[in-house]
């Protein structure tokens, strides 16, 4: 299966209850009413699940995902929280715009995390704009933890996925590959340069002593996952990512997973992790 609509039939629509339900704390208490997630791999296998399919297919008859460049090799992305607006082409925004405009859903808000070898996104959209702000430039915490939540409960679902996995090539060709590279990023000897400046030569060190599977893990305990959910991720057993974690906490120092996340939340703020 190679085309967008049957990505939507056999997904999007199929498990629209189960997809509705989740996000329902988003939907009832900030009124996010449309959830996008996308997770893209090195090798251009995607997963792709929405709860508002009717958007999906307006998306897939205007092919916007050729031009869409969230749909795009890891490599051409940075993590963070974006407006949706603030990359592409003046035609690609236009679209977006006309899309919102449609199914009233405005100021998308896009948030990016990155692993090892793919890179996984949020797309959060409403029909109060005042309210996505509130969350963008206030409250950008709830956003992550409601990310980790929407993967904790359809774990089963996205599994089923990724066994499923179909490829950005076949549906972009070498426009998978456009943007690599081209997304600033600021060197690691300027970073660490910049902190050594501002005090926290310790810091440094401290987050230099982790191995990059350390990392990882570390990553995802901030993002709310459990061992059980962090080797799923990382295709590794439960009892190895407790094995990271006691070198991790041995080499830090910690004593327990509080300390720890405490840690963690600072090399993440510091752009360590």
């Amino acid at each position: 299966m190679k085309t967008w609509q049957e990505i939507i039939h056999r997904y999007h629509i199929k498990y629209y209850n189960q997809i509705s339900k989740t996000i329902k704390p988003i939907y009832n208490n900030f009124a996010i009413t449309c959830v996008d997630y996308v997770k893209i791999y090195n090798d251009s296998k995607f997963l792709y699940l929405t709860n508002r399919p009717e958007c999906a297919e307006y998306y897939a008859s205007e092919q916007l995902f050729r031009t869409d460049p969230y749909f795009r090799h890891p490599d051409s992305h940075q993590k963070g929280f974006f407006w949706i607006g603030s990359k592409g082409s003046n035609d690609f925004k236009s679209s977006i715009c006309k899309m919102s405009n449609k199914f009233n859903l405005h100021s998308p808000v896009v948030f990016i995390e990155k692993g090892s070898n793919y890179v996984e996104m949020f797309c959060f959209s409403g029909e109060k704009p005042e309210m996505l702000q509130l969350l963008y430039f206030q409250h950008s915490q709830l956003l992550r933890l409601f990310a980790a939540h929407f993967k904790k409960e359809l774990g089963s679902l996205l599994n089923k996925m990724e066994e499923e996995a179909y490829s950005l090539i076949d549906l972009q060709g070498e426009y998978f590959y456009t943007g690599i590279n081209q997304a600033p990023a600021i060197k690691t000897e300027s970073l660490h340069a910049y902190l050594i400046a501002l005090g926290k030569k310790t810091e440094i060190k401290r987050a230099s002593s982790l191995s990059h599977r350390e990392r990882d893990c570390l990553r995802l305990l901030l993002h709310g996952n459990t061992a059980k959910d962090s080797a799923i991720e990382l295709h590794l057993s439960p009892r190895t990512i407790e094995s990271y974690f006691e070198n991790i906490k041995n080499k830090l120092n910690c004593s327990n997973k509080h300390e720890l996340f405490s840690i963690a939340a600072d090399f993440e703020t510091l752009g360590l992790l």
